[in-house]
């Protein structure tokens, strides 16, 4: 049995908790960053370079440190800008009106499935500078993404 849009009813649920997953997910690193800009106005200036290093300056890391928090960043930024590239190809093909109404699940689908594996390879990567730092740095750096998740969460 297919609903309206073509999926079973077993792939349409797992496509929602793939989107609410990712949207979750999405949602508190914003959080994050929204933390930092709300208690250090000047960051709202600032790319997200910018941003990414005056974490790090805040952590007083070392060289090891530094060179793990180098690999999160650039990271971020080489998968990110790959998953950007392939779903703003998949979104350009959904927009089309030629394109069969079963291909745009398909290409929904490939989307989530885009950012789930960027959200993996991130993970590993913060994973890694996180397992550099020393038990107070780890303390602030958790510190901060709370304060942060709680200041998105009132606004």
């Amino acid at each position: 049995m297919t609903d309206a849009a073509g999926a079973s009813p077993p792939r349409r649920r797992w496509l929602i908790v793939a989107l609410t997953v990712s949207l979750a997910l999405n949602l508190f690193l914003v959080g994050v960053f929204a933390g930092h800009v709300h208690r250090h106005p000047h960051l709202a200036s600032m790319n997200q370079r910018e941003r990414l290093q005056h974490i790090a300056d805040g952590l007083s890391l070392n060289d090891a440190q530094k060179a793990a928090f180098a690999q999160l960043e650039t990271a971020m930024r080489q998968h990110g800008a790959a998953m950007r590239r392939a779903n703003m190809a998949a979104w350009a093909k959904v927009a089309d009106p030629a394109t069969p109404s079963d291909q745009i699940a398909a290409l929904l689908a490939g989307s989530v499935k885009n950012r789930t594996a960027f959200q993996q390879e991130i993970s590993d990567a913060l994973g890694k500078f996180l397992a550099t730092l020393t038990p107070e740095q780890r303390a602030n750096f958790v510190d901060e993404m709370r304060i942060a998740s709680r200041h998105h969460m009132r606004h």
